[in-house]
């Protein structure tokens, strides 16, 4: 859970627990004035009188002799701020890059060749977000850096690589690429999913089509949490998957991200072709959609 989140969910509760406070102290309030009035009408008028007035007497009141009403408030207003604060920020990412123009090609539109893999993925899940359907990215990598990019937007649920990827042996051997990243998203915002059957059986085509080169295969599914941060989990042609990056807003710059270092080490330890590292306690539990 990134900090946006949890800052987001203590909001709620302190909002909540004012709320049963002065109801508690409002609800006697209003028997008491309906009571008072001689008919039904005029009840209910004082009833709606009190129902507005109780609630902010109470608040004030409530500041200059609770201490522990003070306190909750004066968190609750610390963390509308940071909430505030985090949601703008957020914003602000989204933001840094331009909308996709009508017919626009989405490769053009977010500049994926020529971007690290940080940048690509940032790109990637933004205009991913923008566009509120599956789209398939296969990005060629060399060092670190993109030298060769496609996408195809697809359905709801549905997409495909946008080139034929029985080509893509060639493109490996003419630009000397060390990775093949194949990216697509699951429009869902609630903070967890998972690979399809489909998923992992297109994994394993696309293995075999691209035959010696199949260890460079690697494959990711972008999806968001409610306030719209990113994650990305990666994935195996076996369907094992895990995480490999976690967006946290709070602290733009570190996010929960596997360098390819580490991936390279991990992989040349697990003595493994499948292009996964070998599963720590990330990859161990994995992510279930609710």
């Amino acid at each position: 859970m990134s900090q946006y989140e949890r800052l987001s969910a203590e909001a709620l509760t302190l909002r909540k627990q004012r709320t049963l406070v002065l109801a508690v102290v409002t609800l006697p309030v209003v028997v008491v004035a309906y009571g008072l009035a001689e008919r039904a009408m005029q009840g209910r008028l004082y009833g709606a009188l009190a129902i507005t007035v109780t609630p902010v007497i109470a608040h004030g009141a409530l500041l200059l002799v609770s201490r522990r009403y003070q306190a909750a408030w004066h968190r609750a207003s610390v963390v509308r701020a940071e909430v505030q604060r985090l949601e703008e920020a957020l914003t602000a990412r989204f933001d840094a890059f331009r909308g996709r123009r009508k017919g626009e090609a989405f490769k053009k539109a977010y500049g994926l060749a020529g971007r690290d893999v940080s940048s690509l993925e940032e790109a990637l899940a933004v205009g991913m977000y923008r566009e509120g359907r599956e789209v398939f990215v296969t990005a060629f990598v060399r060092s670190g850096v993109v030298v060769r990019a496609t996408a195809s937007i697809g359905s709801l649920y549905r997409c495909r690589p946008a080139d034929d990827p029985a080509k893509w042996r060639d493109h490996i051997d003419r630009l000397g690429c060390d990775e093949v990243r194949q990216y697509h998203n699951h429009p869902v915002h609630d903070g967890g999913t998972a690979p399809s059957a489909g998923d992992v059986r297109s994994s394993r085509q696309l293995r075999k089509l691209l035959g010696p080169h199949a260890p460079t295969l690697r494959s990711f599914i972008i999806f968001w949490n409610r306030p719209g941060e990113w994650r990305v989990i990666e994935y195996d042609h076996r369907g094992g998957h895990w995480n490999h990056l976690e967006f946290d807003i709070a602290c733009a710059d570190s996010g929960l991200v596997m360098s390819d270092d580490n991936w390279n080490r991990r992989r040349r330890m697990a003595g493994s072709d499948s292009g996964a590292p070998n599963p720590g306690p990330e990859g161990q539990a994995g992510i279930s959609r609710p």
